[in-house]
């Protein structure tokens, strides 16, 4: 909850996965050159968990079937640009794999990547610092609470 610690302007960043490929949904920004691909951003509204705005925003909003949504991983505090802390949450399908393409539902131009994929082609992601989330998720290596996103 925001009411435990955590700032009354927040957003939550949920990664959607694919446990089984390893990879994740990212979005193009393509209103700036060359393109940025990240995660899309919700508000919280005050006194809704991390988890919940997820759920809210991925469920209901964009439709996407039964998931499974990990606490807070990562953080990264207002600055620069910035004006909220923003909350990053790994989002799984509940059946072990998505019963459909959630690509579409997303976002347009959504797509699939896996780290080696985004290192490989040299694009840019923001945060940076997002692939060695994923990394250490998926290699199991990620200590207990937030990890910093800075």
């Amino acid at each position: 909850m925001i009411s435990s610690g955590f700032p009354a302007a927040a957003c939550v960043r949920p990664v959607v996965i694919d446990p089984a490929a390893r990879s994740f949904l990212l979005v193009p920004d393509r209103a700036v050159l060359p393109v940025i691909w990240s995660v899309p951003r919700r508000s919280i509204r005050q006194g809704e968990s991390f988890r919940r705005a997820a759920a809210h925003h991925l469920r209901r909003e964009l439709r996407l079937p039964a998931l499974r949504i990990a606490p807070v991983a990562g953080r990264l505090p207002a600055s620069g640009g910035r004006r909220h802390e923003e909350y990053f949450v790994l989002a799984a399908p509940a059946a072990g794999a998505w019963p459909c393409d959630v690509r579409a539902l997303l976002a347009s131009g959504a797509r699939w990547w896996t780290t080696a994929e985004l290192r490989a082609a040299d694009v840019r992601v923001e945060p940076p610092v997002l692939l060695d989330l994923i990394d250490g998720y998926w290699e199991g290596w990620l200590p207990d609470g937030v990890v910093s996103l800075e």
